[in-house]
């Protein structure tokens, strides 16, 4: 249920790519000059991105799947005042090359000395005790408030370094629009004013930093550009404002410059070997597929038998696995069949949840945007996952992958797919994504809920309750385990204990579920409390590097101390866990490309888990 974010490879190409920008100025002329081109009128934003609908507020951006923010405008700035390139010797490595890079002069009206107001809004110099910092406001929705300024750069300048301490307030979100926040973009040009090169990423600042935090990055410059144009801006936000109190542009060393140029050629020839290799799995993997297609299932049935799974000759069932997704956003799904392969073949998962949605299922597309689809294309490619995992012995948790509250269409979807898959041995049913506002009763037991559209409008609806969707679902005379979310997103399971546990109605069962990502606490009282009593599945969790917007940054732990705790918690107490997810753009994302690179800060964890590695618990959160 997250956003989407940029895949992260583990080569030493990506890492370079990865080291975005973030820093402008003027001129490295002597402190206080005037910056050259400074006056030039520049007038980006960046919202070219069109994040999924039914985001959920992990991520998306849900994990489920959604496009993440940081597309970079494709508008070239005006070259009207473009200086030369400083010429002679070479300014010394870290030396600002901009003036005014505390912002403690004032320039032209309320501006900061060496920029121009390129958008709307305020923009001013502020003082704060003993200095000084430039304030960006947003004074209406939807307005690009921005400044720029040109940067020359010294012939024979390699690559730059960029600091900047900012923090922000009220920064939200226009709508769904991810991209309308607070941040940086780069625009290099030559001698003429002309876009040279690739530039760099733009820099998103935290929309949660409301004390003064540093950022730096390093980038190589392109060829030919003489220039750099920087752009601070609140971009087309809902509100907010952004306060910068220094920023700094430096050229690296030669060295060090020359470093990431031969780091990056060798990057390049080990990437150019590992696709060549990847190329060539991927071809044996999808001529495979077919044949185990054509195989006999010989998955085992398996049955709730207290706190545990297991199957009829009393073999114990753990299930470790990872989501598959896409069929949630898109009919035709993305890569569906070979991610089941990789996961469970290579991988080594016994279990993948594959979520989908009841409107695909139906041929209806997904309203308003999406038009009506190919219904039976969309349930062969179920059926097919289905048929692959169980010719391997595994398992498919399949999930509606619905939030807040079950309407109508989830019942008549569970009408539909349990009489289709009815005593499938390989077949789990997680009968309702996640659950969230909405009380344990109305969660139990259905009745009116109220839904809020994105113009604010209130309706309401009759849902059916959780116990209503296991009721159509053993109504088709069904016996497969059921999978039930708790509330708060499917976090929650602490009201089971308090009276609200399901009726099973005569099934092999049901397990509850719940969904944790590194920004949870309380994992005992939340859901831990249950499994003396009730199996768990730990349905989706997971961290990523590149923090969420939508979360404070400071309650988001470090991946790389949270993913090996996870994982020990889970196999500490053998709860059945499936990690998300197994697509590049679905955070928290477990590869970062298509060739199923784990990423280290939370595939490679998981990939270990389920080859048998046990990790050390060193505490709960």
């Amino acid at each position: 249920m997250m956003l989407s974010l940029f895949p992260r490879s583990q080569t030493l190409a990506a890492l370079l790519a990865a080291a975005s920008l973030c820093l402008a100025g003027s001129s490295w002329a002597q402190s206080g000059d005037e910056a050259p081109g400074a006056g030039t009128k520049v007038e980006l934003s960046a919202d070219s991105l069109n994040p999924a609908a039914d985001a959920s507020p992990k991520a998306s951006a849900s994990p489920s799947a959604t496009p993440a923010a940081s597309a970079s405008p494709s508008a070239t700035p005006a070259a009207a005042a473009t200086p030369k390139a400083p010429t002679g010797p070479l300014p010394p490595a870290g030396v600002a090359l901009n003036a005014n890079s505390d912002f403690s002069q004032k320039g032209d009206g309320t501006l900061p000395k060496g920029w121009a107001n390129t958008g709307t809004g305020a923009i001013t110099v502020e003082d704060e005790g003993s200095g000084h910092f430039a304030r960006l406001v947003s004074q209406e929705p939807g307005s690009l408030v921005q400044m720029s300024s040109t940067v020359p750069i010294t012939t024979g300048v390699k690559g730059l370094e960029t600091a900047v301490t900012f923090r922000t307030a009220n920064v939200k979100f226009m709508g769904t629009n991810y991209v309308t926040d607070a941040r940086m973009m780069f625009r290099f040009q030559d001698a003429e004013g002309k876009a040279v090169g690739k530039n760099p990423p733009d820099i998103i600042f935290d929309s949660h930093a409301k004390d003064w935090t540093p950022i730096s990055r390093k980038f190589l410059v392109p060829e030919g550009a003489t220039a750099l144009v920087v752009l601070p801006s609140v971009n087309k936000a809902q509100s907010g404002t952004l306060d910068l109190q220094t920023l700094k542009i430096a050229p690296m060393s030669p060295e060090e410059a020359q470093a990431i140029v031969d780091a990056a050629t060798l990057a390049e020839k080990q990437k150019a070997e590992a696709s060549a290799a990847a190329d060539k799995k991927k071809a044996e993997d999808e001529a495979a597929i077919q044949g185990i297609l054509a195989l006999p299932s010989i998955s085992k049935e398996p049955k709730v038998s207290g706190n545990k799974l297991g199957t009829a000759d009393g073999t114990q069932v753990i299930l470790q696995g990872v989501n598959v997704v896409s069929l949630e956003w898109g009919a035709k799904g993305e890569g569906i069949l070979r991610s089941m392969k990789v996961a469970i073949d290579d991988w080594k998962a016994n279990v993948v949840r594959l979520p989908v949605m009841d409107t695909f299922w139906f041929g209806q597309g997904k309203p308003p945007k999406v038009p009506p689809n190919d219904q039976e294309a969309y349930r062969k490619v179920v059926d097919d996952a289905i048929k692959l995992a169980a010719a391997r012995g595994a398992y498919v948790v399949l999930d509606l992958h619905r939030f807040h509250a079950p309407e109508q269409g989830a019942a008549d979807f569970w009408k539909d797919a349990a009489a289709r898959y009815k005593d499938n041995p390989a077949v789990l049913f997680d009968i309702f994504n996640e659950p969230t506002g909405i009380t344990w009763e109305q969660w139990q037991k259905g009745g009116t809920i109220e839904k809020k559209d994105k113009a604010g409008v209130v309706t309401t609806f009759e849902s059916p309750g959780m116990q209503g969707l296991v009721d159509a679902v053993r109504g088709t005379g069904a016996k497969n385990i059921i999978v039930a979310g708790g509330l708060g997103y499917a976090y929650d399971l602490s009201g089971i204990l308090n009276g609200f546990a399901l009726d099973d109605k005569g099934g092999n069962g049901i397990m509850y579920a719940t969904h944790f990502y590194n920004w949870h606490g309380g994992w005992q009282k939340h859901f831990l409390d249950l499994v003396d009593k009730y199996p768990l599945l730990v349905g989706e969790f997971g961290a990523d590097k590149n923090k969420m917007a939508f979360i404070p940054a400071k309650n988001q732990e470090d991946p790389m101390t949270w993913s090996p705790d996870a994982l020990a918690m889970v196999q500490k107490y053998k709860l059945n866990w499936t990690a998300f997810s197994l697509h590049p753009k679905s955070t928290p994302v477990l590869i970062s490309d298509w060739d199923y690179t784990p990423t280290p800060a939370w595939g490679v964890f998981v990939k270990d888990a389920l080859g048998g590695k046990v990790f050390e618990l060193g505490r709960l959160r």
